[in-house]
């Protein structure tokens, strides 16, 4: 069985016009995943708290999720009223999950002042 990690984006400020945070999830392996999404709201500066998220057309995602192989899942939560976020990531570690992780304006573009790449994710201690 692998072992699980968990990787952070780092608390990210909402750049002007963004509306959700994204998280584009390829499972490029021939086995199926769990894996764990989530979105924290850090505006308060202390006791973040946990952001619905969504699949789809605004379903509520249950986690674990099964990713399945060679698929893509995008998942994203709303940032109305969020002025700093986080997002954390849960999978077995594994180099074929790849996770990108971006802002999206009104437009549905994606945001570069919102992106973190998948080599840019750090590995935190989930029980911290």
């Amino acid at each position: 069985m692998s072992k699980r990690i968990t990787l952070s984006t780092g608390v990210l400020r909402v750049e002007p016009g963004t509306i959700s945070a994204v998280v584009n999830l390829v499972n490029l392996d021939n086995r199926r995943h769990q894996v764990r999404v989530e979105v924290w709201n850090w505006s308060l500066y202390s006791n973040p708290t946990l952001l619905p998220v969504l699949i789809g057309n605004n379903v509520p995602v249950a986690f674990p999720y099964v990713l399945e192989p060679n698929n893509l899942a995008v998942m994203y939560a709303n940032l109305t009223g969020v002025l700093f976020y986080e997002i954390r990531l849960s999978y077995s570690e594994n180099k074929s999950i790849i996770a990108n992780c971006f802002g999206r304006s009104g437009t549905l573009s994606a945001q570069e002042g919102n992106t973190v790449l998948d080599h840019q994710l750090v590995q935190i201690d989930p029980d911290c």
